[in-house]
Parts: structure tokens; sequence; C-alpha cells
């Protein structure tokens, strides 16, 4: 065997590896077992948190290697980077637990790194795009995770906060109708609310934790009820009624921001074709004329202006999304 083929053999054994893995921790978390999720579902409920990252601690479904792989990850994890990728994971619902998370990350990384160093034929190169690439894209995906239930909470809150009016109006106390809205089943608002319920009945004050589920969400919206609910209760009024100027004011809020937001499309659109249009280009000519794309990753000049490209794509996404972004 010449030695030209080695970095062939060594990306194809890491890749096989990296899908073994892979298949194992994903099948392993598909084979846990139903009842002993539904349990542990039932006592979170009523827990102060709510962790889909620790409520999988049950499961033993894996195999031997899966089992072996997750735990050397679990070791090599930092306390606080546990802590932090666990919180972002309850907060885009996912349910997995950390050393899942950030295994998949480097199988896809490892993934990535062979399938570059097969096609370029530097490993080097190869490897530092694919831990690049793989931590970027599970980074990306948890991000839009994060953001569309955020999104999907601020819809859900002025209804909510409307059914809530209504439950005080009916006679029930604060708590009592936080409750009995929580029964209508709105995800994730309902997860979020139920969250702020149950850690004000282990001796938390209720604004305070619905203050604590806004910051969490980053809701505005909640802010202004939190302070409104704080104001009532210093000097008191119909809460019912001031919930119902709220939610009117959110639902107006939520129009003109979906108006703005589709008057912006053709910007936003006019941004995605900008920051497409080089990468797309790039790919086409890699793939009909390699060897005219040849020095760009294989002479150390053309590593520096490809390098340089990709800094200079990354600050125009940025500089284009702030300057589509608007806020209402």
């Amino acid at each position: 065997m010449t030695s030209a083929s080695w970095p062939l053999v060594a990306g194809l054994c890491a890749l096989a590896v990296a899908l073994f893995i892979m298949a194992l921790t994903f099948l392993g978390s598909l084979a846990r077992s139903g009842q002993e999720r539904d349990l542990i579902g039932r006592i979170e409920r009523y827990g102060p948190r709510h962790a889909p990252a620790s409520a999988t601690e049950a499961g033993g479904g894996e195999g031997k290697v899966g089992r072996a792989a997750l735990d050397a990850t679990k070791r090599l994890m930092s306390q606080t980077t546990q802590q932090r990728l666990g919180e972002r994971l309850d907060l885009a619902a996912v349910g997995r637990k950390p050393a899942e998370w950030t295994l998949l990350g480097v199988c896809l990384s490892v993934v990535v790194a062979a399938a570059l160093s097969l096609v370029t034929g530097d490993v080097l190169i190869g490897v530092l795009a694919g831990a690049l690439i793989g931590w970027l894209s599970m980074r990306a995906v948890l991000s839009f995770l994060i953001r569309r239930r955020r999104a999907a909470f601020a819809e859900q809150l002025p209804d909510l906060l409307q059914l809530l009016a209504s439950a005080l109006q009916s006679g029930f106390s604060l708590p009592q109708a936080l409750d009995a809205v929580m029964r209508e089943d709105a995800q994730p608002a309902a997860a979020e609310f139920t969250r702020a319920l149950a850690e004000s009945r282990l001796g938390g004050e209720l604004d305070d934790c619905l203050e604590m589920i806004a910051n969490r969400m980053e809701s505005e919206d909640l802010r202004w009820t939190v302070m409104a609910i704080r104001i009532q209760r210093g000097i008191g009024g119909n809460l019912a009624e001031i919930l119902t100027t709220v939610a009117g004011t959110m639902r107006e809020r939520g129009y003109l921001r979906r108006q703005v937001h589709a008057l912006s499309a053709e910007g936003r659109l006019s941004s995605y074709i900008l920051i497409a249009l080089p990468i797309l280009v790039g790919l086409w000519l890699f793939i009909t004329d390699r060897t005219y794309m040849r020095p760009l990753y294989t002479t150390h000049l053309g590593q520096f202006m490809l390098g340089a490209s990709i800094v200079m794509v990354v600050v125009g996404t940025i500089w284009m999304r702030r300057a589509i972004r608007l806020e209402i």
C-alpha cells in the first residue's frame, strides 16, 4: 500500500467508526423503555425544574460501545459546560443529555472531516474544517430550535393571557387561574407556566417565578405582564381587565411585527442570495473544474485567500442580518 493511500484508508475508517457510534447512540436512545420515560416525566412535571437532559438518566438501552463513548465524553466535559449545554437543551426541548448531544456533534465532525480529507487530499485541512463545521452545525441547530420555541411562546402568550383574564373574572385566584389555563396544554407556553407555578408552590413568589420565565424565554411582553401584576398587587385594581388590555396590546404588536416582516421580505431574500452566491459558485467550480480550484486549498496563498473569504462572508452575514433586523 502506497503512502498516498493512507489518508484514504484512515478517512474511510474514521467515517465507519463515526457512523457506527452515531447509530448506536441513536438506536440506544430510541430503545429506552416507554414506561420509565412516562414515570420520569410525571415526576418531573411536579418538580421545580423540567429538564429533559436529566430525564434520560434512567435509560440504559445503549450498547456497551455507546455507553463507553458517552461515559468518555461526559468525563471530558466540565461540569460548567454540561450545565450550560443542559440548560440550552432544556430550553430547546431536546430530550437528550449533554454528553449525547456532544457525542453526536463529534460524530458529525468526524464524518465531515473524513469527507473533506478524501475530497481535498489534505488531512489537516479536513480535520480543522470538519471540527469547525460540526461545532457550528450543532450550535446552529440548537439555536434554531430555541428561537422557534421562543417564537411559539410569544405567539401563544396573548391567547393564554386572555384565558387567564377570563378565569380571574370567574372568581379564581391568580394561581388557580394559572393552573386552570395550563390544563389547555398549549405547548411550549403551558410547560413554561407550569414550571413557574411549580416553583411558586415550593415557596417562591409567583411574580418572581413569572419574571424568571420571561428572562428565560426573552419575552418583553411577559415582563410587561409581570410588571402589571406587581403594580396591581401594590395599588389594587381589576387584574382581569389589566390582563385583557395587555393581551390586546400584544396582539396589535404581533400584527405590526408580521406586517414589518412581510415588508422586509425583499431585503432578507436579497441578503440570503448574496450570502449563498459565493458559496454555491465555489462549489460549482470545485465540482466542474477541480484542477482550477486546486491551488486554492493546496498552496499557502490559496489557503490564506480561502480563510480571508470565509471571514468576509461571516462578517457580511452578521452585518446584513443587523441591517435588516427591525425591533417592534
